[in-house]
């Protein structure tokens, strides 16, 4: 399944948390983002707060993975590879570009990495990956600073 969202972060009114303490399922989010070093897009951090929330799934910690100034192709690959391998029963693939992402590229660009979308797609053919290709130009600090 994948899906494309523009602008605004999308708020899911089902309640998915139920469902996992019942089945409790093997799955992993990865947000990835497109900021310069030392800044986050604030829609990761938006992401991040909903899947941590009890409107999200209450998504552990660890089981979710940022790269918030990018991800080459590579690493992404060998990431989902290893998520397969251990036989992951689902993983949320957010991927936040500066610019929105159309059905004919061919191509998503994360923080200057060129990331395929037909590699993508194959992990996603077998059902147990979604993906959410969204964009956002707003940044944030990545550290807070303590008012001295």
């Amino acid at each position: 399944m994948i899906l494309y969202f523009d602008v605004h972060i999308i708020k899911f009114n089902m309640s998915i948390d139920v469902f996992y303490e019942v089945v409790s399922l093997k799955k992993y989010a990865i947000l990835c983002g497109s900021a310069p070093d030392g800044f986050t897009q604030k829609k990761i951090n938006e992401m991040h707060d909903f899947l941590t929330s009890d409107a999200g799934g209450l998504w552990a910690e660890k089981d979710i993975v940022i790269f918030p100034n990018g991800v080459d192709e590579p690493t992404l690959s060998f990431v989902l590879e290893r998520l397969k391998a251990d036989k992951t029963e689902q993983i949320l693939l957010y991927m936040c570009t500066l610019t929105p992402v159309a059905d004919k590229e061919k191509s998503v660009w994360l923080g200057g990495d060129e990331v395929r979308k037909s590699v993508i797609e194959f992990f996603c053919a077998d059902g147990c990956a979604q993906v959410i290709y969204d964009s956002c130009r707003e940044m944030v600090m990545e550290k807070v600073f303590e008012n001295a």
